[in-house]
C-alpha cells in the first residue's frame, strides 16, 4: 500500500497502477500537483498593485519505488532509466468523502541511483520530469 500527496493533501490508502515498458512497478509513495505563476501588476503613480495576472502552469511529481523493481527496468532500458520514454501513471484512491478519484500523470525519470539503508523494504524516491498532471480524470 502506498501513500500519495496530491496538491498538499496526504491520502493513506491508494492504488497506483504503474507499468514501464510493460513491467509493473510497486509505487510506495507519490507526490504530484500543478503550480501556476502569479504576479501583481502596477500602474504609474500607484504604490499599490492595481491588478494581478496568472501565467504558465508547471506540473511536478516525485515517486517512491521499491529497489527490487528498478533492476528489471534498468535491464529493459539497457542500463539507464533516464533513457526511458515518458510513461503514464494512473492513480486511483478514495477521498475523504468516500468518493473514488482518478488522476493521470505523464512522467519520465529525471534522476537515477541507489538508496541503501538498514531498513527492510528498500525504496528510493525519484524526481520525475512531469509532462502533465491531470486531476479528476474519468477511469
Amino acid at each position: 500500500m502506498a501513500t500519495i500527496n496530491r496538491n498538499g493533501k496526504t491520502y493513506d490508502s491508494v492504488d497506483v497502477t504503474a507499468f514501464i515498458d510493460g513491467i509493473p512497478i510497486e509505487v510506495t509513495s507519490l507526490t504530484y500537483g500543478n503550480e501556476q505563476e502569479h504576479q501583481l501588476n502596477w500602474t504609474l503613480g500607484s504604490s499599490q498593485a492595481t491588478s494581478w495576472s496568472a501565467g504558465k502552469r508547471t506540473p511536478s511529481a516525485t515517486m517512491g519505488v521499491m529497489m527490487h523493481d528498478i533492476a528489471p527496468i534498468e535491464m529493459a532500458a539497457k542500463g539507464s532509466i533516464l533513457d526511458i520514454k515518458p510513461f503514464k501513471l494512473i492513480v486511483s484512491f478514495t477521498n475523504e468523502f468516500n468518493a473514488p478519484v482518478f488522476d493521470e500523470l505523464t512522467v519520465k525519470f529525471q534522476n537515477e541511483g541507489r538508496e541503501v539503508t538498514g531498513e527492510m523494504g528498500l525504496k528510493k524516491e525519484y524526481t520525475m520530469f512531469a509532462l502533465s498532471v491531470k486531476l479528476n480524470t474519468k477511469p
